[in-house]
Formats: C-alpha cells, sequence, structure tokens
C-alpha cells in the first residue's frame, strides 16, 4: 500500500470512529497527539458540524516548556484549532510521572465543557506500555484490562481512536502533512518506569516476536472482557446492597459470600465512589478490620485521604475528620456563625413564638438543612459539640445516655459529636436538627 493510499486509509477509519459533536483534544506537541490533531482538522473539512477545541498542559517540569507552548500555539493556529494552555502543579508525593498524570487530567477536567469528549492520542505502543506498567504493580483482571476506543476516566468521557495504529504509522501520517512535533528530552530518561520498558525492554521483546504488540492488546482485551463478566453476574447483587443516596454499601450478608466475591464486590463499590482498584492484603484487611470487626466496634480504614467506616452493617466513605470537640461559641439572634471543619453554618433566628436554630450544611453528597425550636431565654446561648450526659428527648421520657439516643436515631458513631449542640448556660436544649433536651 502506497503512502498516500496509507494515509487515506489512516484518515478514513478514524472519521468513522467519530460519534459525537464536541472534542477537546489533548495536545502536547509530540508526535502522537499531532497525528490527533490533524487527523481532526482534515475530519472537519467534510463534517463542518464538528466543534474542536485543543488543550495543552504545561507541567513546568522541562526547561523547553515555554518552547513546547509556543509551537502548540502555531500548529493550532495553522490549523484553526482554538487552543488553551494550562498551566498545573505537579504533586511529587507519589513520583513525578503519577504526579504529572494526575495533574494532567485534572486541568482537563477543570477545562472541559459538559458536552464535549476528551481525545487522546494513546496508540498500539501505548497500550503494551500501559499493559506492562499494571502488571509490575501486580494488577488484576481490571488493572491488566485493555483501554478501551471509548471509556471515563476522572469522571469524564475518554476517546482513544489511535488505538490500533503503531508510532511509525503515525509518524507517516504526519510527515505527509508536512508537520512537525516537539521531542521531550525526559522520553530518553530511563530512571522513570515507562520509559525504561519503552527504550530497554520493548524493542527486544519486538524484535524476537515482531507482532507481540498485537498479541499484548489481545491478552488486554482477554481481561477486559473477564471484568465485564464478573461485572454483569454481580450487578444484580451490587445494586441491592448499594444505596445511591448516601453511597453506603450493606454488608449484611458478607460472612455468607466466598472471599473472592467479597474483594469482587468491595472493588465495584470502590470503583462506584471514584477510588482506585485495591490489591488482595488491602482488601483483606478491610474485610477483617472492618467489615468482619466486632459488634460494637469502630472500625476504620485510610484510603486516599478518606476513611472507610462501617457502622450497622453499612459501609461508608467519609472524608477524614478533624477534632471539633474543644469548638465553643456564643450564638446571636441573626448573626450566622461559621461552624469548623466545613460544618457549614449555624444561625439563630427570632419568630413570633420562639427561636429557631437553622443549620446549614453541605456534604459530599448534597447540601441539607437541619432546624431546631427553641423557647425564648434570657441565658446566654452556645453552640458546642459533644456531650457525654444524659437527655430526654420527650417530656414524658425518664433521662437517657446520649449514646442510646443517637443509636435509636441511627446517627453513625463519627456524626455524633460533628452534630452542632445549643446550649442555655450549661444546659444542653436542643442536638440542631435531631432532638430537643427536656431534662434538667
Amino acid at each position: 500500500m502506497s503512502h498516500s493510499q496509507r494515509k487515506m486509509s489512516l484518515l478514513t477509519e478514524f472519521q468513522s470512529k467519530l460519534k459525537h459533536q464536541k472534542y477537546l483534544i489533548a495536545f502536547s506537541g509530540g508526535l502522537d497527539s499531532t497525528a490527533l490533531l490533524s487527523l481532526f482538522a482534515k475530519s472537519r473539512e467534510n463534517r463542518p458540524h464538528l466543534q474542536l477545541r485543543a488543550i495543552h498542559i504545561h507541567h513546568g517540569l522541562s526547561p523547553n516548556a515555554d518552547k513546547w507552548q509556543q509551537h502548540c500555539e502555531q500548529i493550532c493556529a495553522q490549523l484553526n484549532i482554538p487552543l488553551i494552555t494550562k498551566k498545573v502543579h505537579i504533586n511529587k508525593k507519589n513520583g513525578i510521572e503519577q504526579g504529572a498524570r494526575e495533574a494532567r487530567y485534572q486541568g482537563i477536567l477543570e477545562t472541559r465543557l459538559a458536552d464535549e469528549i476528551v481525545a487522546t492520542a494513546h496508540h498500539l505502543q501505548d497500550q503494551t506500555e500501559t499493559f506492562f506498567l499494571a502488571l509490575k504493580r501486580g494488577s488484576g483482571v481490571k488493572g491488566l484490562g485493555a483501554m478501551q476506543t471509548e471509556s471515563e476516566l476522572f469522571a469524564m468521557p475518554i476517546f482513544r481512536p489511535l488505538l490500533n495504529y503503531t508510532k511509525d504509522e503515525l509518524e507517516t501520517f504526519v510527515r505527509a502533512e508536512n508537520l512537525t512535533w516537539v521531542e521531550d528530552e525526559s522520553n530518553g530518561d530511563s530512571r522513570y518506569d515507562r520509559n525504561f520498558l519503552r527504550n530497554q525492554v520493548l524493542p527486544l521483546l519486538r524484535q524476537r516476536w515482531a507482532h507481540f504488540d498485537d498479541m499484548v492488546t489481545m491478552a488486554a482485551q482477554h481481561c477486559y472482557n473477564q471484568q465485564q463478566l464478573v461485572n454483569e453476574l454481580l450487578n444484580d447483587e451490587f445494586k441491592q446492597n448499594y444505596d445511591e443516596t448516601d453511597r453506603t454499601f450493606n454488608i449484611s450478608k458478607f460472612e455468607q459470600y466466598s472471599v473472592h466475591k467479597q474483594y469482587a464486590l468491595l472493588r465495584m463499590w470502590l470503583a462506584e465512589l471514584g477510588l482506585p482498584m485495591l490489591g488482595e492484603l488491602p482488601l483483606s484487611i478491610i474485610v477483617q478490620n472492618v467489615i468482619l470487626a466486632k459488634s460494637d466496634a469502630n472500625p476504620q480504614y485510610q484510603l486516599q485521604g478518606k476513611m472507610i467506616r462501617r457502622y450497622q452493617h453499612k459501609l461508608y466513605l467519609t472524608p477524614q475528620f478533624a477534632d471539633v470537640s474543644h469548638f465553643q461559641a456564643e450564638l446571636k439572634i441573626g448573626e450566622p456563625l461559621l461552624l469548623p471543619d466545613g460544618l457549614g453554618t449555624l444561625e439563630l433566628l427570632k419568630t413570633s413564638q420562639n427561636l429557631t436554630a437553622l443549620w446549614h450544611y453541605r456534604d459530599e453528597n448534597c447540601a441539607q438543612e437541619f432546624r431546631s425550636h427553641l423557647p425564648f431565654t434570657e441565658e446566654k446561648i452556645r453552640v458546642g459539640f459533644g456531650y457525654s450526659g444524659k437527655v430526654k428527648v420527650k417530656e414524658q421520657d425518664l433521662n437517657r445516655e446520649i449514646k442510646k439516643v443517637w443509636q435509636k436515631l441511627n446517627v453513625p458513631t463519627w456524626q455524633r459529636n460533628r452534630i452542632p449542640l445549643i446550649f442555655y448556660g450549661n444546659t444542653l436544649k436542643s442536638a440542631v436538627g435531631f432532638f430537643k433536651n427536656f431534662g434538667e
């Protein structure tokens, strides 16, 4: 097949995959993304409805970063595609490679319009590198599964139309279009895992086995298919136990399941929450130390700045909360009070017959409003958190330990010390939105 025929074949196949109207193209200025950008530009010639934007992430890691940005601006101007440049800060806690990837996708997430599809230039060899990196991490079938032409990542729709093409094919296309590209000097640094594979390991394998990349893609696709089958077989049971409102997961039947089923359901829950897949060791710790902990325990497991907690046969995912037990403040009528640790605001309103305490709070799921109606008083009104005495929630009730009241109201242990309490002097009068205290 001649160069012109190969070029036309690539363009025709590319256009057959375009199912949407608006695309945000990840453009680094390198060879691969230049091919992607050019293919979109040429597709627009006979598909004028296509709405294209490009985004260049300026990592600031290379002394040539500013020159790369200028190059991207020139290419985009030449192809008449608007370019957005996003400068990002890289958190190197988990390594430069991981930090750069997270910063890159975060920058794209902040720029993407709601109806745009994010297009990336991953090709056949990228697929092989990704598979080997997952293998190095000890990933299961989900981690080893192939990158798909269409998928979701960081809550964004991702489009990878070049997965079936080699880097050589993309270079042939770009040269035929008389376009230039930049070379990242760090690509030669084999201290980075991906570069080590690309520069030293995979060339030997390809030299030995000419179709090695195709076979790796096939194996990765098998893994992906197996994971889809697992999800399909467990989907009904997962939905029966997953609460979309508060994103909790019911574990009342967990002891009846095999270990493999326990791990699979946990992974489905974590995926639903947008958290990374865990290996068998952390999953076993969650099962033994959280799910199967003693009934009177308050178990928890830290994961990426969050906490997995258990209460009354349910798993919860919460932030890592600060201790607010020492917070106290005077509450004045008509003056909203900002509460600590993201607990929103509390305001005391005067009505014709009483006072109303109004608590506005937004958690990860939704905005909430709680209120309590209180009698007038001449005493100083203050707000605090945490109480260990006795309360009487109805006039005819006996005084009971507040712990028993929280249990009856099904309030998880960690939330009890985060609900604002109204005091008249030293007397607890109300847990806002939950109960009033009629005791002395």
